[in-house]
């Protein structure tokens, strides 16, 4: 009888933990930089919208959407803006039209939203991730990263503490599959504040919420700019609050996010951002909301004129003021 091998004592057949935990580290860092420029500079447009999205449309005037034409929609969209973007972020239940049918170029960096909706409603939101979605279902989209949304205060300590073991726990799944996690922190208006007291606060609630998600492990942090109004503020002053915000992220590249204000106001803020330490941009609504204003049959073309016009305009600014992506700290 000829006798059973036993198991292999061969290197190449043990498992090593740590050659396992290296491996995902430089997949992660690969991806990350998926989502640039060969320059390292991102250029990203979002159009991960789901209730926001639906709610934009009744506010246009529009009968309330049902998903077929939601999904029609972000077909449209991600077709005529996803080709002059370094990245795209886009949702699988909405979305997940657009990447079947292929309209995304594969030079685009695909990121991936984990929260889940219904969180607006609350005086003081918490985010709550996808029932039906997960970090290893991105991976077999073939998503370069996970992106989750984090309404933060970092002045409410118990809501600010559930949100962050939140991401912990969300980065931990999204490393160990090797994928880069974006952190989005919104400082969200309570009941109470006025328009005055909000304004004062909110450069150092920005900070303060920086400052405490950083430390998390982070790869790529999604940042509002740290001043509400850009009109009313000097040049200077935009500037320093930008570099305050830098210095919060210790070394954590990050990209603005467009809060929905126009073209002209977002290439200043992408300009300051950029001279100040951010990498680029990852915007959405303000670049193409024009396309849900005009006829329905004239959606596609307004997005591959006027929206993309935009888009390209806030690329080429990043693309001159932006500091180059750094790959994340391993560990």
């Amino acid at each position: 009888m000829t006798p059973v091998p036993g198991p292999s004592t061969s290197s190449s057949a043990t498992s090593d933990p740590t050659s396992d935990i290296a491996a995902a580290d430089v997949g992660r860092r690969r991806r990350l930089l998926r989502l640039a420029d060969a320059n390292g500079v991102i250029a990203g447009i979002a159009i991960d919208h789901r209730d926001s999205l639906r709610v934009m449309l009744e506010r246009r005037g529009a009968k309330p959407p049902d998903a077929a034409e939601l999904r029609s929609l972000k077909l449209i969209l991600s077709r005529a803006l996803a080709p002059a973007a370094t990245a795209l972020m886009l949702d699988a239940e909405l979305g997940g039209q657009a990447l079947e049918a292929g309209v995304v170029p594969a030079g685009v960096g695909l990121i991936m939203p984990l929260e889940a909706q219904g969180y607006e409603d609350a005086d003081a939101p918490t985010t709550t991730l996808l029932d039906d979605f997960s970090p290893a279902v991105a991976l077999r989209y073939g998503a370069d990263a996970c992106k989750v949304l984090l309404p933060y205060r970092v002045d409410d300590p118990a809501t600010a503490g559930r949100q962050e073991a939140l991401v912990t726990a969300t980065l931990a799944t999204c490393h160990e599959l090797g994928l880069p996690l974006v952190v989005e922190p919104v400082v969200d208006r309570r009941p109470g504040d006025t328009s005055a007291t909000f304004a004062r606060a909110y450069p150092g609630l920005v900070v303060g919420a920086v400052e405490r998600l950083q430390a998390l492990g982070a790869d790529l942090l999604k940042l509002p700019f740290p001043i509400l109004d850009l009109a009313s503020a000097s040049e200077s002053a935009a500037l320093d609050a930008c570099r305050a915000l830098d210095a919060a992220c210790r070394g954590t590249p990050w990209v603005l996010l467009g809060a929905g204000v126009d073209t002209d106001t977002f290439v200043d803020q992408i300009r300051i951002a950029g001279a100040a330490g951010a990498s680029g941009f990852l915007a959405g609504r303000g670049i193409w909301g024009a396309a849900l204003d005009v006829d329905p049959a004239d959606i596609e073309r307004t997005a591959s004129t006027t929206c993309r016009a935009d888009l390209q305009r806030c690329r080429a600014v990043a693309e001159r003021f932006a500091t180059p992506l750094a790959s994340p700290r391993v560990g």
